[in-house]
């Protein structure tokens, strides 16, 4: 309990103390997909999922406009891959391959398109086990990463240097805090509750448009649900309900804030997952925004879809059964 509440409140510091500033609405789903299950000594861990990320609904704070002549998607390829060094300490690391769509379709004139894609930003993330591992009834993990600056920021079109919602990557470093906690609910033992906090603290891109230092927004995302395991006959499956909320601010561009970036939002997330075999499956979520506050006026996302694989191997020689099948897409 102790170790719990220290690192709760180093998160609410860190986050009430640092100024706070957002990315696009859009953009590579990097802090929502982070943070594989920890596993024990020796466990390895894959995931490879594709993002649906749909933005068409264009709002002015909480108000939704009637336009309809504009639409964003986002197209993410994310593998990640996990190792357990010891029974507490973890390495994750996370590859991403973006395809970025903007469509404007003016009132009586052609549909213009703009698409780019490329290989995005990679994470590296270590995580630690704070509580005792052989205690997996109540489960909380502390993690530190970082975010490498591997996708091309300066992609053009017609060789007009494209905006940074439309870039593969951000062309800056960012730190990482991340928590997750996992409690088994007593009176039913397949059932979970599980939380997780994702605070990204961006770096700068002091090469934008060749002369501009740009700085996508900070971003805080909390996360918390419930996980069961139920079967169907000879399948077994892991559905899940959680909600998400992401809190952003403005973009800073030479240090002024941008206009018609930033906001907050509050997502539910049903998800279910089909075990395959005991160390792989195949998962599905489906998110909706509940509540949107954006500010200015801009594209707020309508919907997402992720689909996915997962697979353990335990090279140590060790079995070892997770609590949790929930991915934190």
């Amino acid at each position: 309990m102790k170790n719990i509440l220290i690192l709760i409140s180093l998160l609410l510091w860190t986050i009430f103390d640092l100024r706070a500033q957002t990315c696009c609405s859009g953009g590579v789903p990097i802090a929502a997909n982070i943070g594989l299950p920890s596993g024990d000594k020796g466990t390895l861990q894959f995931t490879l999922n594709y993002d649906l990320n749909v933005l068409k609904t264009l709002k002015d704070g909480t108000r939704e406009l009637q336009d309809g002549l504009r639409e964003r998607k986002t197209h993410s390829i994310l593998f990640g891959v996990s190792y357990g060094i010891t029974n507490r300490l973890s390495v994750d690391g996370f590859l991403s391959h973006v395809t970025q769509e903007r469509l404007i379709t003016p009132a009586g004139l052609p549909s213009n398109l703009v698409r780019t894609n490329g290989i995005g930003d990679a994470v590296i993330l270590a995580k630690y086990k704070l509580t005792n591992p052989e205690k997996p009834s109540t489960q909380l993990v502390g993690g530190l990463g970082v975010k490498l600056p591997t996708g091309a920021s300066d992609l053009a079109n017609n060789n007009i240097t494209l905006n940074a919602d439309l870039q593969p990557g951000s062309g800056a470093w960012d730190g990482i805090l991340w928590a997750n906690f996992i409690q088994n609910i007593k009176f039913r033992r397949s059932m979970n509750f599980i939380s997780t906090i994702t605070f990204r603290i961006t770096g700068e891109n002091d090469d934008y448009f060749g002369t501009q230092v740009y700085e996508l927004g900070d971003e805080l995302q909390i996360r918390a649900g419930v996980s069961d395991r139920v079967t169907i006959g000879d399948l077994i499956l892991d559905p899940s309900l959680s909600f998400r909320y992401r809190h952003a601010a403005q973009d800073i561009n030479d240090g002024n804030d941008l206009p018609n970036t930033g906001g907050e939002w509050i997502f539910i997330i049903p998800a279910v997952s089909y075990n395959i075999g005991p160390d792989f499956s195949v998962n599905a979520t489906a998110e909706l925004p509940l509540f949107a506050r954006v500010d200015g006026t801009q594209l707020s996302p309508s919907f997402r879809l992720n689909f996915g694989l997962f697979y353990k191997l335990n090279t140590g020689g060790k079995k070892n059964f997770d609590i949790l099948k929930l991915q934190e897409n």
